[in-house]
C-alpha cells in the first residue's frame, strides 16, 4: 500500500510535525470524517492482495527447498487474514489524524482532494513516474500547490506517524495476533522451517 501517494503528499520532502493546538478544539463531526475518507484519492491502492511478499517467500523457500507451493499457500492465507483488519485500521487511523487536525483543516483537506490542484499534481506525478522528467514549470506548479495547501503537509506528517495509532488499536492487534497464530500453526503443521 502506497499511503504517501494515497494522501497526495509524496511530493512533500520535508514535512513539519503535526501541530497540536494550545487550546482544545471542538470535536470533528463523524460525518466530516466520513466525508474525508470518501474524498481521499487513489483508494484502489488500499486494496490488499493475497500475494505474499516476494522477499518473505524467498527467505522461506531458501530454508525449505522444493516447498514453495506450501510456503506460498500459508503466506497467502496469512495475507488474506490480515487484509480486512489492515484496511479497517487504516480508516480508523485516518479518522484519528483528522480529529487531531480539527474541523477547519479537515474541511480544507476535503476541498483540496476535490480540487483541480490535486488533479494537476497527480498528472505531474504520473508524468514523473512514467520516466519523464518534471519540467521547471511543473516544479513551479508543485511549489504553488504546496504553498496554497499547507494542510496537506500536516496531514501527511500525521499519516507518516500512524504506527503509534495502529499499535494502540486493540481491534487490529487482536486480529493480527489471531492471524499470526493461524500462520504459526500452519507452518508447524506443514513442518516448514522459519527464517
Amino acid at each position: 500500500m502506497k499511503l504517501a501517494h494515497v494522501f497526495a503528499a509524496a511530493f512533500l520532502a520535508a514535512t513539519p510535525a503535526l501541530a497540536q493546538p494550545a487550546s482544545p478544539m471542538p470535536p470533528v463531526p463523524e460525518s466530516m470524517l466520513d466525508e474525508l475518507l470518501t474524498a481521499l484519492p487513489h483508494q484502489e491502492e488500499w486494496a490488499m492482495t493475497a500475494d505474499p511478499d516476494p522477499q518473505e517467500v524467498a527467505r522461506f523457500v531458501a530454508l525449505n527447498p522444493g516447498r514453495e507451493r506450501d510456503v506460498r499457500t500459508i503466506l497467502s492465507d496469512h495475507t488474506r487474514c490480515l487484509a480486512p483488519a489492515l484496511v479497517a485500521t487504516t480508516r480508523r487511523a485516518i479518522r484519528v489524524v483528522g480529529t487531531r487536525l480539527g474541523a477547519d483543516k479537515v474541511r480544507r483537506l476535503i476541498a483540496f482532494y476535490r480540487s483541480d490542484d490535486l488533479r494537476r499534481m497527480d498528472a505531474i506525478d504520473a508524468a514523473g513516474q512514467a520516466g519523464g522528467k518534471i519540467t521547471p514549470a511543473q516544479e513551479e506548479e508543485l511549489a504553488r500547490i504546496r504553498a496554497a495547501n499547507p494542510v496537506v503537509a500536516e496531514f501527511a506528517a500525521g499519516i507518516q506517524n500512524i504506527g503509534g495509532i495502529v499499535a494502540e488499536d486493540s481491534v487490529f492487534m487482536n486480529e493480527a495476533t489471531r492471524c499470526a497464530t493461524a500462520r504459526a500453526e500452519a507452518l508447524q503443521k506443514a513442518k516448514l522451517k522459519q527464517p
